[in-house]
């Protein structure tokens, strides 16, 4: 995947690019953060470790839809692409997080727009989607921002942190990007 710069407001600028092998002390620094967890997937390691950020780095090949959010010089987030299979291999869904650092500045936002741009401009994907727990509103916020429209709520269908809880379900088709 051809990666391209994209800069957001005056008091951040960022960039989408691939991740590289010496992003792994910042992804540790950045990622160790136990309210990015709690949004997050149980497969996430939590403490985050550099070795975790170098098996990571070392799966996010090109290709693997894995944009690595710079900001200020430094990995400071993620967006990922994961494509459907079989009958669901027009559809993807996607999956973000920013350092605690930044959050509120609106990076999340914008890229997440340009990761969808380059996303949609180089597959054949027509539909994404994303899962929010119901508790996470900042990221709701940010897919509605993108162009997502939620679509329902899939109520105890996540286990996290010992509890049941319900997740808000998004999408976003190619034509109404």
């Amino acid at each position: 995947m051809n990666i391209q710069e994209q800069n957001t407001t005056p008091a951040h600028r960022f960039r989408l690019r691939s991740w590289q092998r010496n992003d792994a002390p910042s992804l540790a620094r950045h990622l160790n953060n136990k309210k990015i967890w709690d949004n997050c997937r149980d497969c996430l390691p939590y403490p985050y470790t550099e070795k975790d950020a170098l098996a990571f780095i070392a799966y996010a090949t090109p290709g693997q839809y894995e944009f690595c959010i710079e900001v200020e010089g430094e990995a400071a987030g993620n967006i990922t692409f994961v494509r459907g299979r079989d009958v669901e291999r027009f559809g993807a869904e996607v999956g973000y997080w920013l350092s605690e650092d930044y959050w509120g500045a609106g990076i999340t936002t914008a890229a997440l727009c340009e990761a969808i741009r380059l996303f949609f401009s180089q597959t054949s994907v027509v539909r994404l989607y994303a899962t929010v727990f119901e508790d996470n509103r900042a990221s709701m916020r940010v897919l509605q921002k993108a162009g997502f429209r939620e679509v329902g709520i899939l109520h105890k269908s996540c286990f996290k942190n010992g509890q049941f809880k319900d997740t808000h379900y998004y999408e976003l088709l190619r034509e109404d990007f």
